[in-house]
């Protein structure tokens, strides 16, 4: 390698010095310059063809508003490129980006930083392990073990790109959201914020997963869908939307769309929504209707409001598998304690079928009607029923019902529980698979 090297020591140097090649004054109008604000020590050289400048100790430069610092760092003035070495720091407004080394394109007014990179900009930090930002656009690019926290949550993905004047950033690949006041974290393969806005979008099969140990065991509550979208607006929302699935240990749930009010514990379902919860007994119970709204306390189910073609249905016992106890009517609402039912009030045009036993022995069913049916719980389990205004019942016998149940349900009868329904297994709590 032909290598003529020529060296001076500046042991401070302050003054503005623009360090460009080429064509000297035409490429500096042509481009903002770079500005060597200080150096300890510089040495010029040529390295094939190419003349460089070594900047050694304390170096600072500047090209427009920003500001590039490191301990050493070597110009090819042909090139247009500057590599930076040792506690390496780019400035710009309210953006700091830090490395271990990196590279500087002045042409480009572009900065990339390699190993244990560092942003911050305003409450928001970023670490990765690698990052690059584009000056004249305002954007940045980040790759390999992408982890950002601000004030109320973190994420982590495999690549992130950020506009800053639009405040827009998505990430892909391996994405999890967590915010660690609700317990609450969201997986997805992309995943788009919009701050301004504020709102934001998981795709790629994103699955919501929120952990509650309240009353000393933990109980998982996971939702999958094929597009979350979060709102940030006087109430706090986060919609699923399509192909929705709920799941948590005593509760089950498809529907179209989900809406999840997250400060105030409660969750709306539309699009045909079928809702399952396991008796202590084990029979499984159905809801369904126009709409279904959930209410939580203390993560909890407290009540059950069911709006439209709403229909309750119960598994009366395994050994009669073609027996359901049923309600319809437009409204449905359920009352619970301790996760338990307490109370079912079945609102205008209220019809109810129940079957009736003599001990284990079956005897008949009775289907009653009228203009609101209240029915009472007790540890779970039916207590007693009762009927209001335009009371209207009839009593099927056993020998008129056995074998022939499908023909007594109530009309708009559909029972759609699952194969795999309440096979709790615990999600993953890293990659999306």
């Amino acid at each position: 390698m032909n290598r003529r090297s020529f060296s001076f020591l500046l042991p401070v140097l302050t003054a503005a010095v623009v360090l460009s090649g080429g064509n000297g004054l035409r490429a500096q109008e042509a481009e903002t310059p770079v500005i060597l604000n200080h150096a300890d020590s510089l040495v010029g050289s040529e390295v094939a063809g190419e003349q460089v400048k070594e900047l050694i100790g304390n170096v600072r430069f500047t090209q427009g508003r920003v500001v590039v610092s490191c301990r050493k760092a070597v110009q090819y003035l042909v090139s247009k490129k500057i590599s930076l070495e040792g506690e390496v720091e780019v400035l710009d407004s309210t953006m700091r980006m830090v490395g271990d080394h990196g590279m500087y394109y002045s042409a480009e007014r572009t900065a990339e930083a390699f190993d244990r990179v560092m942003v911050e900009d305003g409450q928001t930090i970023l670490k990765s392990g690698y990052g690059k930002y584009f000056a004249k656009d305002k954007r940045a690019f980040f790759t390999t073990n992408v982890h950002v926290e601000d004030s109320s949550s973190i994420l982590t993905s495999d690549s992130l790109i950020y506009f800053r004047e639009d405040q827009h950033s998505i990430a892909m690949g391996r994405v999890a959201i967590q915010n660690p006041a609700n317990r609450m974290t969201i997986y997805g393969g992309h995943f788009e914020n919009y701050k301004r806005r504020k709102t934001s979008r998981m795709t790629v099969s994103p699955r919501l997963v929120q952990v509650d140990t309240a009353g000393g065991r933990a109980d998982t509550l996971t939702v999958t869908s094929l597009e979350m979208v979060s709102v940030e607006d006087t109430i706090e929302q986060l919609h699923a939307i399509d192909s929705v699935r709920i799941r948590r240990r005593e509760l089950e749930a498809v529907a179209g769309t989900a809406q999840f009010f997250t400060k105030l514990d409660s969750i709306v379902l539309r699009r045909t929504p079928f809702i399952w919860y396991r008796s202590d007994s084990g029979e499984v119970n159905q809801l369904s209707g126009d709409s279904v709204f959930l209410h939580l306390k203390k993560r909890k189910l407290e009540r059950i409001y069911v709006r439209g073609n709403a229909h309750a249905i119960a598994q009366v016992d395994s050994s009669w598998p073609n027996r359901y106890n049923q309600m319809i009517g437009q409204q449905i609402v359920m009352k619970f304690a301790d996760n338990k039912p307490t109370e079912i009030d079945v609102h205008k045009t209220a019809i109810s079928l129940y079957y009736l036993f003599d001990g284990r022995k079956p005897n008949g069913a009775n289907r009653t009607s009228g203009d609101e049916v209240i029915i009472y719980f007790r540890s779970g389990k039916l207590d007693r029923l009762k009927v209001v205004a335009g009371v209207e019942g009839q009593y099927f016998p056993e020998r008129m019902i056995r074998k022939r149940e499908t023909e007594y349900n109530l009309p708009g009868f559909v029972w759609r529980a699952p194969e795999d329904l309440f096979r709790y297994r615990r999600p993953p709590s890293g990659d999306v698979k």
